[in-house]
């Protein structure tokens, strides 16, 4: 694979690698390895838990890459394929306590004084804290990985209507609370 192919969006590295190019669906891996990853440990899956189950479904959307429809999304769909994989991985353990260990919170420099910084953490960790599995999920999806609500609605088993109906729901929610 030349580097040329760096440079190719998602769709064209999927037609590659439906014509057997194994190093354009490594490219692919690359790319979405981290969202894969940030998703499966929104959950509360523990790091190593993650990366087994991240392999796990990067191994199926290799096999199964002729059934994507490239009018999809393909991150939404590789999100789809992990989610399944992570439910798999429960009822195999017959473990469905999905509140293990928390997101780990963006560490992004600020100009806040100390103060007002502890007295901020303290509120976003109270309000996120009080969040079920799946609505932090949604929030950090769309927040922070920046994905559109067909993505996320692809990624959770949703509608795009109710992926944005719930996240309409849970933005005026933290607003009533952090006012409070």
């Amino acid at each position: 694979m030349t580097s040329n192919n760096e440079n190719l969006d998602s769709n064209e590295l999927i037609e590659l690698a439906r014509n057997g190019q194994k190093q354009a669906f490594t490219m692919l891996v690359k790319r979405h390895y981290g969202t894969v990853m940030y998703y499966l440990m929104g959950f509360g899956v523990k790091k190593p838990d993650a990366e087994d189950i991240a392999q796990e479904a990067f191994i199926n959307a290799f096999r199964k890459i002729d059934q994507f429809r490239t009018s999809g999304s393909f991150v939404g769909w590789l999100l789809r394929i992990a989610r399944n994989q992570h439910i798999d991985k429960l009822r195999k353990e017959k473990k469905f306590d999905t509140t293990g260990s928390e997101l780990d919170l963006l560490n992004l420099p600020d100009d806040r004084t100390p103060e007002v910084q502890v007295v901020s953490d303290a509120a976003v960790e109270d309000l996120y804290s009080g969040l079920k599995p799946q609505e932090k999920v949604l929030l950090d999806l769309r927040v922070f990985q920046q994905m559109s609500f067909a993505e996320i609605a692809e990624a959770l088993g949703s509608t795009e209507g109710n992926a944005r109906l719930v996240f309409h729901r849970l933005i005026v929610r933290l607003r009533s609370k952090f006012r409070s």
